[in-house]
């Protein structure tokens, strides 16, 4: 299935399960199969009808290739179209790494879609990126693909041959303007300070967001952060044993408010 962003952009996304609504997007370099590699399609549509979408620039959807087609709120207005082309009018949501800077802006701007928010190894900053250093990383994704990326990833842990997979097929003069734009993003904690929605952050205790993660719970009024512990960044989306039961009554909290 497909959903058209406002500037014309062709998002795809699939629906699993029945109940309540609840959209899953993946981090950087995945795309809606990794919730299904990595165990969460199977465990959740009982309770929850499940909306994998794929970020512009990954998976089944349009990779344009100029930086302002990858805005923040471009990419949350992404996340609104599918909702409107499926007539949910409140679904929570549950973003992983990337996926969560976009959920956070989501319920920064429209609050109103949302029964609850899931942060996963993501936190909400005004980014001031070294402009030498992001064009440094767009110029390696435009030259090697994600080839050096995985290399870096591996150096921390095992990287499923899924995950390897994704990142390959990732277009990477796509990832490339999406790092430049990423960089350049504005923070919403003023916008999310006094929230009514609850929120929820994942982080891993090992992971090097850490900090800043329970800065952002912090700042947020009524957030809750949940260390995986023994976790990285990669792992605190891979390790589904440590999550689901930290997940499972956060949903059931949104589904009751």
């Amino acid at each position: 299935m497909q959903a058209t962003g406002g500037d014309g952009v062709r998002i795809a996304f699939e629906t699993v399960g029945s109940g309540l609504p609840l959209v899953l997007l993946h981090g950087f370099f995945g795309d809606r199969t990794t919730w299904r590699s990595a165990g969460y399609v199977d465990a959740l549509p009982e309770s929850h009808r499940l909306v994998l979408i794929d970020a512009r620039g990954h998976g089944g959807s349009d990779a344009p290739h100029d930086v302002d087609s990858y805005r923040i709120d471009r990419q949350v207005e992404d996340v609104i179209a599918v909702l409107d082309e499926l007539n949910i009018s409140r679904a929570a949501f549950w973003g992983a790494s990337m996926g969560g800077i976009i959920g956070l802006n989501l319920l920064a701007r429209h609050p109103e879609r949302l029964t609850g928010l899931i942060v996963g190894g993501a936190h909400d900053e005004r980014v001031v990126a070294a402009p030498d250093e992001v064009q440094q990383e767009a110029e390696l994704f435009r030259a090697q693909g994600a080839a050096p990326f995985i290399d870096i990833l591996e150096r921390q842990g095992p990287l499923p041959a899924w995950m390897r997979a994704a990142m390959l097929t990732a277009d990477p003069h796509a990832l490339a303007a999406l790092t430049v734009a990423l960089a350049g993003r504005d923070g919403v904690l003023d916008k999310l300070a006094q929230t009514a929605r609850p929120v929820l952050l994942l982080a891993g205790d090992r992971g090097p967001r850490l900090k800043a993660i329970l800065d952002t719970a912090d700042q947020i009024s009524g957030a809750t952060c949940v260390e995986l512990p023994d976790c990285g960044h990669f792992e605190t989306f891979l390790r589904i044993d440590l999550a689901l039961p930290v997940i499972r009554p956060f949903l059931a909290r949104c589904a009751a408010g």
